[in-house]
């Protein structure tokens, strides 16, 4: 007998662990633990007085059990912190629509002749000089900038827009690129542009911000909202 109802037990054990959770309430834990009283009942009511069921048997299958609940109850508060957590990344990317934000980037865009632009660079160490060069789509540099007293960390930049010359260039898209040192000794420098979010979509359930660029990017990149 004891036998017997152990066997049941572990079988539905396994078809809980293997359970998904679009399965019936019968192959949740609760229709289980209901089955296994039942069994349980069953088995104390036909138990030889003379040979009783073993006490640590029936512990043993009761813990069992109960590992199989927690497993569901921590499933299920795992699904709701999940979905709470994708609500809250997608209230957070929908209020960005229409904001400036700073990414890893090398882009520099006019929307206009006379209008401005800007950048940043990021510095992992300190400089005494950092010179950013703007380049046309040909690679030709068409104006330097000197950053003024940089720092350690993020140091932003402004383009007018015009030329070594002072000659207003023409709208599109332009690259950045940096140099820093100290003392003579190179300094690492990251490239960082701004982008316009003008959408937002989903890949593989997770939010993207679409920019201005043409490209995406995940909240997780964002370096700094404008």
């Amino acid at each position: 007998m004891v036998s017997s109802v152990s066997n049941d037990i572990i079988s539905d054990l396994n078809k809980t662990a293997n359970a998904r959770s679009g399965n019936s309430n019968a192959n949740s834990s609760q229709g289980i633990q209901d089955r296994f009283l039942k069994l349980l009942m069953t088995q104390l009511q036909a138990q030889d007085p003379m040979n009783p069921m073993d006490n640590a048997e029936i512990t043993s299958q009761m813990a069992q059990i109960s590992t199989v609940t927690g497993m569901e109850n921590m499933n299920q508060t795992m699904n709701m912190l999940l979905q709470s957590q994708f609500a809250n990344q997608s209230m957070m990317a929908a209020t960005l629509i229409g904001k400036d934000v700073m990414t890893d980037g090398d882009t520099l865009t006019l929307k206009g002749e006379g209008s401005t632009t800007g950048g940043a660079v990021e510095l992992n160490a300190p400089a005494d000089k950092v010179m950013v060069s703007v380049t046309d789509k040909d690679g030709n540099v068409v104006r330097q900038i000197a950053i003024e007293k940089p720092t350690t960390g993020i140091n932003k930049f402004e383009w007018d827009g015009k030329d070594g010359n002072g000659e207003a260039l023409p709208e599109g898209e332009y690259k950045f690129k940096v140099e820093a040192s100290n003392g003579g000794t190179a300094v690492k420098a990251t490239t960082l542009g701004f982008q316009n979010v003008n959408g937002v979509t989903w890949e593989q359930g997770i939010p993207m911000l679409m920019l201005g660029n043409g490209k995406t990017t995940s909240l997780a990149e964002i370096i700094q909202i404008v």
